[in-house]
């Protein structure tokens, strides 16, 4: 049978073919040579692999929208950790928040206060935060206008550190359009004088066009620079001292930007920093989309809660993980002693180890790239070991499955750890391995230790155990 040409969305692909048996596939190059492609499951095998190594940039740019493009064909995404089975587990002990702790203010903010707190960096635009929908230039406008209208906005909500320092949780948007208005991004960057206020100009207002469009801040007449300046707005302030897990229930209930922050979002804008640059570096790792089928979404932060579940583990033992814990304080304390290594001596650290939810001794301080390599190494190992299967509850020759956050966790941190004499004699039982794994696969305790209850001491403890065992049995 003739090759047939292989309607693909992408302009780069147009040349792609497809063979005439299943997985076989012609990409031609920028030179006009044709390479003979064979795929396994949505990947590509040895041979091709190794003809892929030898082709131009651009050449192996088009294979690789080809293996993302046979990946979005399949099972795609993070699984649920949703109930699926009415099995009666321990109760984990719940801490209940001492109300005395907690510290929250409402409090009035004139422009001129946010201004010079922006001009000092006492007030945070985490851009790390910033989700894929920026603001554009019409919404910008628009929220100019309502000012030099007088129309109120909605409440911010920030976090204060002992400092006074602001993080922004809720309001980013609105902040950084105020602050590319009245201060602009040349004064920012040269600090400048002569060139504050020259930031973007306004257009397209509705009540303020005829007399206002075309100028930027620094041409605004006096009134209209007045009313800006003038503006009071609504702070909602989590002083220093509140509980780390209150300040996220309390962000968790966020919603006046008519879309709930997702979990990782709320603590990549309270901690940040360091950790946040990690996981950004982590998610974008050729051999993490390969592992993961090219599958897990950027948009809310999926892919950088998938890998700080793994640097987690990484930094202190399944063992530390403790009945008071569930996921969400066990991730947030995790960014904050990634921040603070290696010294582990800030007052974060400090905060934690009084509140109880770590000592200093539990942490195995790495660098980011001990971290890296180690990831690099599982998602390699991973994706040797169980192909398009990886990290997944389906096995070969089954459809796939999404993305089982536990197994992705677990069994990376374990595949870390071996050595490279170890995994290949696991990799030479792979088949028996394999076969008893698939048992656990339908166990009811091994499916609620990785799905309906998958963040409990119990489960944790139980789902480690069960694969470590299985590894040592064949390593």
């Amino acid at each position: 049978m003739s090759e047939e040409k292989l309607y693909i969305p992408y302009v780069e692909l147009q040349d792609v073919s497809t063979g005439s048996t299943p997985g076989l596939y012609f990409v031609k190059s920028e030179y006009g040579q044709t390479l003979r492609l064979q795929f396994e499951g949505g990947r590509l095998d040895e041979v091709s692999t190794l003809l892929k190594q030898t082709v131009s940039e651009e050449t192996q740019h088009t294979i690789e929208l080809l293996e993302k493009k046979l990946n979005d064909e399949e099972v795609k995404g993070i699984e649920d950790e949703a109930p699926e089975l009415s099995v009666n587990v321990d109760d984990e002990s719940k801490q209940p928040f001492d109300p005395s702790s907690i510290s929250i203010e409402k409090r009035v903010v004139s422009m001129d206060a946010i201004i010079r707190r922006m001009e000092q960096k006492t007030i945070k635009l985490n851009p790390g935060f910033q989700r894929k929908e920026v603001w554009d230039n019409t919404r910008k406008c628009q929220l100019i206008e309502s000012l030099l209208l007088r129309i109120p906005i909605p409440m911010f909500y920030v976090s204060a550190d002992t400092n006074d320092y602001w993080t922004v949780v809720d309001g980013l948007q609105r902040l950084s359009t105020i602050r590319d208005f009245v201060l602009g991004n040349e004064y920012l960057a040269t600090q400048d004088i002569s060139r504050k206020g020259h930031g973007f100009r306004l257009e397209g207002l509705e009540f303020c066009g005829n007399l206002l469009n075309g100028h930027d801040m620094s041409e605004l007449p006096t009134l209209y620079v007045n009313r800006i300046m003038e503006t009071e707005f609504t702070f909602t302030i989590i002083n220093p001292g509140t509980p780390e897990d209150v300040k996220r229930n309390i962000f968790k209930r966020i919603n006046t930007g008519g879309l709930t922050l997702s979990p990782q979002e709320i603590r990549n804008a309270l901690y940040g920093g360091e950790c946040s640059i990690l996981l950004n570096e982590l998610a974008d790792m050729h051999c993490f989309k390969d592992a993961t089928g090219w599958s897990v979404k950027s948009l809310r932060m999926e892919d950088k809660e998938l890998v700080l579940r793994f640097v987690a583990f990484m930094l202190r033992d399944f063992t530390r993980y403790n009945k008071s814990m569930n996921v969400d304080t066990w991730l947030g304390d995790t960014m904050m002693i990634y921040n603070a290594l290696p010294e582990l001596n800030n007052r974060d650290i400090k905060k934690l180890v009084k509140e109880g939810n770590m000592a200093v001794s539990d942490v195995t301080v790495l660098t980011k790239d001990e971290i890296k390599r180690s990831f690099e190494k599982a998602m390699l190992r991973g994706r040797d070991l169980f192909g398009p299967h990886a990290f997944r509850k389906s096995m070969p020759n089954y459809r796939r499955s999404p993305i089982n956050k536990s197994l992705f966790e677990t069994w990376g941190v374990l595949l870390s750890r071996l050595t490279d004499e170890e995994f290949e004699r696991l990799l030479s039982h792979r088949d028996g391995m394999i076969e008893e794994y698939g048992r656990y696969l339908y166990d009811e305790n091994f499916i609620i230790a990785i799905s309906r209850d998958s963040m409990s001491k119990w489960s944790v403890s139980y789902r480690y155990g069960i694969i470590n065992n299985l590894i040592n049995a064949y390593k």
